[in-house]
């Protein structure tokens, strides 16, 4: 080998000086670099920890520190041991001591916290995230917490005005609900107050056939607020219903009459429903009062005549259709009321339900027929919804859910015959706190042969019951005062007699348990304003006597 191929000493100290000032520019390099990440970190509106796996601080950022001493009044310091500068900060090592094992076991993973006292707290969003060796390996922990406090009420003060609004809106409704009711009822008294004057003016003058005309004028007046109550307890979901497993192709096949009355010649009408659907359960006068109403406003929106068609069909709601109508999943029967009118604009869509709304002239319409449906549909377990485009007609859906008991039939079975004898007298033991509501009962009651006991609350009636001989049937009004209200009369009565049939009269539906904890024990509901022939029907059923001829 050649002397002059080796490189010469001033050549290899050439090359190790040119190494070490590579190796110095690297160092600062990576030194300028650290101390950039340090000032990001430091600057960073996060508040930055780090510890070992023995729970030592290795890390603060400025941030941290900051809050600290603003809220804590220390600083911990590098090398500080973790539980014990937190040994009098309870509400921070209450959070920390179950996740920091998470962190220690490699997970990453999202918190949010409050800490501080109850009227001033301080939220955090906390990022933690395990601290891993060239290797990766677990060495320890750290941590982002950001102070979302005034997120946080930012969030609190949004909540607050959308629940103000939402109030706003509230009492919107509600005052244009009250002042329609007030219209509506003041038109109502202001006839039957002058009906009554007139027929006492023409009673003095013995004119009886006016007396009787100006009372049917009463009755008929009175009849229209009762049907305006109903709407108004519909909508509010809380009228009395009476359900009952029901067939709709029988329903709507025994309403063909009264529709095509209330639709005109010029309306088509067509029954589309089908034989063998499933039956629902419902109150069966109340639909019909919902599919006639349905009817009307279909008739009203085809002024130049068109076709309305009912029809109904099985439906087996899966849960992402079911979630769509906010209905359990199961088995609904889906009816549909659709006409070829001149259908809703999107304006008048979404205000559809709202009580008293009416796009009818002045005087043709009170806007509640659309909201009791919807009221009544939803309390009876089902949803409505419409279909509907400006001059393309209108499709009115109602998910009725099905009857899991006994299948439904047409018609009733005739009543079987009673052997003429002579009934025995009955003993009926009345509660009703309302004096004039009370003498007409006892008087209806009388007539029809029993013998009445009455009473204003149910302290007295469950002391008359326990001294002496117990009654052939109870009837009592539901929301009695006092200490004993009518159901803990009904349950003392029926404990004591075997069977004891109970008739509880209702304005409105209080509870659920009406019909769950007595309707099983021969307990019927009769629900305000009374009919007296329905009454009468009503007391002979439960008393197992012949009916009165009527």
């Amino acid at each position: 080998m050649q002397a002059d191929s080796l490189p010469s000493l001033a050549q290899l100290q050439a090359r190790v000086a040119e190494l070490e000032a590579r190796l110095a520019e690297r160092d600062d390099t990576a030194q300028a670099h650290i101390q950039l990440l340090g000032e990001l970190l430091d600057n960073s509106l996060a508040n930055v920890f780090a510890a070992d796996s023995r729970m030592r601080l290795v890390a603060i950022n400025r941030t941290a520190r900051e809050t600290f001493q603003r809220y804590r009044g220390f600083v911990p310091q590098i090398g500080d041991y973790v539980p014990q500068f937190l040994l009098n900060q309870p509400d921070i090592m209450g959070r920390l001591a179950p996740v920091w094992p998470r962190v220690l076991a490699g997970e990453a993973f999202i918190d949010i916290i409050s800490l501080g006292s109850p009227d001033a707290p301080r939220h955090y969003e906390i990022r933690y995230h395990p601290l891993l060796d060239a290797q990766q390996q677990v060495q320890g922990g750290y941590l982002f917490a950001y102070d979302i406090t005034e997120r946080m009420a930012e969030q609190e003060r949004l909540r607050q005005a959308e629940e103000a609004l939402r109030q706003s809106q509230k009492m919107e409704a509600v005052g244009q609900l009250t002042g329609g009711i007030a219209h509506d009822f003041n038109n109502l008294l202001g006839s039957l107050l002058g009906a009554l004057e007139l027929a006492e003016q023409r009673l003095g003058e013995q004119h009886l056939a006016e007396t009787t005309r100006m009372l049917g004028l009463c009755r008929s007046n009175a009849m229209r607020a009762v049907a305006l109550v109903q709407r108004l307890l519909a909508f509010s979901r809380q009228q009395t219903l009476t359900p009952q497993a029901v067939d709709v192709r029988c329903l709507v096949a025994d309403m063909h009459d009264l529709i095509r009355s209330s639709t005109g010649p010029h309306i088509d009408f067509q029954d589309r429903t089908l034989a063998a659907q499933w039956s629902i359960r419902i109150d069966p006068q109340q639909l019909e009062n919902t599919l006639l109403n349905l009817c009307i406003n279909a008739r009203d929106a085809m002024p130049l005549g068109g076709t309305l068609r009912i029809g109904c069909e099985n439906a087996d709601l899966a849960a992402a259709e079911a979630k769509c109508l906010g209905l359990p999943t199961g088995h609904y029967l889906h009816i549909r009321v659709e006409d070829t009118g001149v259908g809703m604009s999107s304006e008048v869509l979404q205000r559809a339900f709202e009580p008293f709304f009416t796009t009818k002239p002045l005087g043709q319409g009170t806007g509640l027929g659309l909201s009791m449906a919807y009221g009544f549909v939803r309390q009876s377990g089902g949803h409505l919804l419409i279909d509907s485009v400006a001059g393309q007609g209108t499709c009115v859906h109602l998910y009725l859910p099905r009857d899991q008991s006994a299948p439904a039939s047409c018609h009733d079975e005739p009543a079987t015959s009673a052997t003429a004898s002579v009934q025995p007298v009955h003993r009926i033991m009345l509660v009703v706190d309302q004096p004039a509501l009370r003498l007409v009962l006892v008087e209806v009651l009388t007539e029809l042969g029993h013998q009445v006991q009455a009473f204003e609350g149910g302290h007295r009636a469950l002391e008359s019951l326990r001294e002496g001989p117990p009654a052939d049937l109870l009837i009592t009004d539901v929301g009695l005062p006092g200490r004993v209200d009518d159901y803990q009369l009904a349950e003392a009565y029926q404990d004591l007699v075997e069977h004891a049939p109970v008739l509880l009269i209702t304005g409105y539906d209080t509870t659920e348990r009406v019909h769950s904890a007595r309707l099983g024990r021969r307990t019927e509901l009769l629900y305000k304003p009374l009919d007296l022939n329905t009454l009468g029907e009503r007391v002979e059923q439960l008393l197992g006597i012949a009916p009165h001829p009527r």
